[in-house]
């Protein structure tokens, strides 16, 4: 494959670039190298064992010979606890922090419309006043150009064709008038001098329409800074209509950016199709276009429907400015989902809340180990010295990847630095109300797969030198996938799998003191865990609120959104919340209906009464050895029936091999009055010698027969 190369009379130059230009527009380069994919199986058996040990726990939860399974549980839960808990103060402090900078001091005045940006890069030796973009027409080669319409600024602009008729691209160069005045009164924020990066944005993307590139495009453009940056377009080559989608880009935003470029990934049989191999090839044949300095390159990733604000980028230079090794490092800020919120179901927009919470406090780790969350920087020289992006299907999670990989790489040095300017980003929608459900589910299947990551920190322990950052990496996998899904197990599957095979073998739900000791300590977790989360979740609220008006500024045009007719909005989103917790309360606990609710007390009376009426109503029995054995028996029965029906609040269910619950206590009456019924039997005659006797007697069934 060949790399299309501007005409030889025109070598347009990358901003920063020193001497010699390279080629700008469609780039496509040659066959890249193969990643040699780790060997994880055995590291994920563990991990695979795990879960199947705790659904096993589960399934057998309900017989009392494997209920001493269930402290592990208890384990489990009590260090999601401890990592809940710790979240929380995370999140707190996350807070206090977003209230220092947007709350205490005045807000920013509003950003000026961005700048044309026309001429950044390129000297004025070349041409003054104009600029060199190329756009691939490889269809129409030599055929004139315009750029379209409608630009922030307004510009004359006079397109000249100089493009070779046998070039496969066309090199426009656009004579935008009076550049210099518009340049010094289009509001650049250059009071503090030029960005100290050359700020690359890989938007990676493969069938999205046209509006949502233009939206993120529009945002970038509205940068004070946009006449520095490079878009890198990185489009799939088995999209059709790829390279047309990115020339009318090119065309709308040609003027608004230092340069945009974009590349066609041609999918490799040994790839994962998917953002990490899209991205690994842009980037990698960015690297060899990038002129001057390489180090001097920082690469921000973010999704197709990602809007930047400006502070994001403020707070990048700010935050690598103060460390002693900038480009060794990577920078994340949280995600929040406002762009569109009416038309997604609500249970969607719950999840998505909560997955963006828990990712928020993520970022702000105390020991600056974290994972981003689909939009992060780093630079282009750190990219390049751990091996670009893995492309093997193990590493489908590539912002979680990539960083582990960078701290793998680096020994440890790679730090994870937060940047708190939240990036906007659409929810996940189907056409319909069932597909956007389902869409959501597949999304957080794919999520679930960064499982593997937690094998591949175990497979890269020895190669990295050991640090309490290495063992903090190691508990941030486990919490971010393992944890979760045995402590659910534990306070979501299991009581309910438990109640409902109690309900299906007894007839009655078990009382809460009659569950295993075991299950007594989850619930009480799984309510403290619901406390943190809650906790968390409202902290999460105020931030949004403080995003919103602050930072994206969408509550200007709205005076009343905080008023009190507004707060079912937020008694929502915490009742959907709470719906993913609810067994948690309820399941942990049994409740029986009024055939299983007998104490034993109860029990004892209904035996003693029992007991009184056969002695009253006897019938005389066959021998004075069988009377004196029935006695004994009906005695035995009916003390029988009163201590197995005063422990049965306190003891676990004990089938013999199947599940046995709240109904203990109604069968300690039933052995009690088949006990008195038995004694009543052997009693003797009345002396008035009346030979019929009563069929039942109080608090039993059926008396057998005197003569059986």
């Amino acid at each position: 494959m060949g790399v299309a190369e501007s005409p030889a009379k025109f070598k347009p130059k990358l901003p920063g670039g020193g001497g010699g230009g390279g080629p700008v527009g469609y780039v496509c380069g040659a066959p890249l190298p193969r990643c040699r994919e780790p060997y994880l199986y055995p590291f994920k058996l563990p991990l695979v064992a795990v879960t199947l040990t705790a659904v096993a726990l589960v399934l057998l939860s309900p017989w009392p010979r494997y209920q001493a399974g269930l402290w592990a549980f208890v384990f489990f839960s009590s260090c999601s606890l401890v990592s809940v808990a710790c979240q929380a103060v995370r999140m707190a402090t996350l807070l206090r922090t977003y209230r220092r900078l947007y709350l205490a001091a005045p807000p920013p005045a509003p950003e000026a419309p961005g700048a044309p940006g026309c001429g950044a890069g390129l000297k004025e030796a070349t041409m003054p006043g104009a600029k060199v973009m190329l756009v691939d027409a490889p269809s129409r080669p030599g055929h004139k150009k315009a750029l379209r319409k409608g630009h922030r600024s307004t510009l004359s602009l006079d397109a000249v064709d100089c493009c070779d008729q046998a070039a496969e691209s066309v090199a426009l160069v656009i004579d935008c008038e009076d550049w210099s005045e518009s340049a010094s009164g289009s509001g650049s924020d250059w009071a503090a001098g030029p960005p100290r990066w050359n700020h690359v944005f890989v938007i990676p993307n493969y069938k999205e329409d046209m509006a949502t590139l233009t939206a993120t495009l529009e945002q970038l453009a509205g940068h004070a800074w946009a006449s520095s940056y490079t878009i890198l377009l990185a489009m799939e080559s088995k999209e059709v209509g790829a390279a047309h989608k990115a020339g009318q880009l090119q065309e709308q935003f040609g003027c608004s950016f230092a340069s945009i470029v974009f590349t066609l990934h041609v999918l490799d049989p040994a790839e994962m199709p998917g953002k990490a191999s899209n991205v690994n090839s842009a980037v990698r044949q960015f690297y060899h276009m990038a002129p001057g300095d390489r180090a001097a390159y920082m690469l921000t990733i973010i999704d197709a429907d990602a809007l930047v604000p400006f502070e994001y980028v403020q707070q990048l230079e700010s935050a690598s400015a103060a460390q002693p090794n900038p480009g060794g490092n990577v920078y994340a800020a949280p995600v929040l989902f406002e762009q569109d919120n009416s038309g997604v179901p609500g249970i969607v927009r719950a999840t998505d809340y909560m997955w963006s919470a828990l990712a928020a406090q993520n970022l702000s780790s105390w020991f600056e180990v974290g994972f981003p969350i689909s939009n992060y920087s780093l630079s282009l020289k750190l990219v390049h010295d751990i091996g670009y992006w893995d492309t093997f299907a193990d590493a489908i999670g590539e912002d979680m990847h990539m960083y582990i990989k960078a701290f793998l790489a680096t020994h440890g040095a790679a730090r994870l630095l937060p940047l708190h300017a939240p990036i906007n980003m659409a929810h996940i929608q189907g056409p319909n109300y069932l597909r956007s459900l389902w869409a959501r589910f597949l999304q957080a299947e794919r999520h679930m797969r960064g499982v593997a990551d937690t094998a591949y920190v175990m497979y890269g322990w020895p190669s990295a030198a050991f640090s309490w950052r290495k063992v903090v990496l190691l508990v941030a996998c486990l919490e971010a996938h393992m944890i979760p899904v045995v402590t659910l197990s534990a306070l979501v599957l299991l009581p309910v799998y438990y109640n409902l095979v109690m309900a299906a073998t007894t007839g009655a739900l078990p009382r809460p003191g009659a569950l295993p000791a075991p299950m007594r300590v989850l619930s009480v977790l799984g309510q403290a865990n619901l406390v943190c989360v809650v906790f968390i979740l409202a902290c999460y609220e105020h931030l949004r609120g403080i995003v919103r008006r602050h930072v994206y500024r969408l509550m200007d045009g709205d005076k009343h959104e905080r008023c009190w007719w507004n707060c079912p909005r937020y008694v929502l989103h915490v009742a959907n919340y709470l719906t993913l917790f609810v067994s948690v309360g309820d399941g942990g606990s049994g409740g029986g209906d009024g055939s299983g609710s007998d104490d034993g007390g109860e029990a004892a009376r209904r035996a003693r009464a029992g007991s009184a009426g056969a002695g009253a109503e006897a019938c005389e029995p066959r021998s004075p050895r069988l009377s004196a054995a029935a006695g004994d028996a009906g005695s035995e029965g009916s003390d029988a029936g009163s201590r197995r029906g005063g422990a049965a609040s306190a003891a676990p269910a004990s089938p013999p091999d199947a599940p046995r619950g709240g109904g203990d206590t109604a069968r300690g009456g039933a052995a009690a009055a088949k006990g008195a019924a038995a004694a009543g039997a052997a009693a003797p005659r009345r002396a008035d010698g009346g030979g019929r006797r009563r069929r039942r007697v109080r608090g039993g069934g059926a008396a057998p027969r005197a003569d059986a």
